[in-house]
């Protein structure tokens, strides 16, 4: 198994791409990490986008936020803006997992992998 940690999307992207096996993204790891450890998934290449410039920002826009892919649950709340503008987005990733989880877990990789 390999693991990288790209500094832009490109590098994440053209990782991807040119992986001959199968890969997994990791933004938190929450879902990806407990299936590794129960053998469902066995990805021989590894992409950590946490280092990657704005996958760990909440930015406030015309429209309203963007969160990064690989923002902590637990940093949602911390966001006094967002807070305020979406409690319920906020609220429902205070409801994953325990504190420890939301200190690791993704609001965007739990809607991906739609967990509940």
């Amino acid at each position: 198994m390999r693991y990288i940690r790209p500094l832009s999307i490109e590098d994440a992207v053209g990782q991807l791409a040119g992986s001959a096996g199968p890969a997994a993204i990791l933004a938190g790891g929450s879902d990806l990490l407990v299936r590794m450890k129960g053998g469902f998934v066995e990805p021989e290449l590894i992409i950590d986008i946490k280092s990657i410039a704005g996958l760990r920002d909440i930015s406030e826009t015309a429209d309203g936020f963007s969160i990064g892919a690989a923002v902590p649950c637990a940093v949602l709340g911390e966001n006094a803006a967002l807070k305020k503008a979406w409690p319920g987005v906020v609220e429902a990733a205070k409801l994953i997992g325990s504190k420890q989880v939301q200190g690791r877990c993704t609001i965007v990789g739990n809607l991906c992998n739609a967990s509940p």
